[in-house]
């Protein structure tokens, strides 16, 4: 198995903790805009294995909300990989 590939697992297992504690819980009142993927979809955005305009754009990424908002903080939630 390649680094990558554990990195990426680690990663994804840390997701998962994250989100089943509901320790990300949103309690501001109604969010600018939300992001829907399936687990699979979300992994390859979030190792950068897939683009987000692209996962957009083949409906793998569901935006609900502002549209405006989700581009402008998009880079921030989704960083791009650095290269080595």
């Amino acid at each position: 198995m390649a680094t990558t590939d554990l990195k990426s697992d680690y990663l994804f297992e840390m997701m998962k903790l994250h989100l089943a504690s509901d320790a990300g819980k949103y309690e501001g009142g109604k969010p600018d805009a939300t992001f829907s993927f399936k687990d699979n979809d979300f992994v390859k955005v979030a190792t950068g294995k897939m683009n987000t305009q692209m996962a957009f754009m083949r409906g793998a990424m569901k935006i609900k909300g502002s549209l405006s908002a989700a581009q402008k903080f998009t880079p921030d939630i989704f960083p791009k990989p650095a290269k080595m």
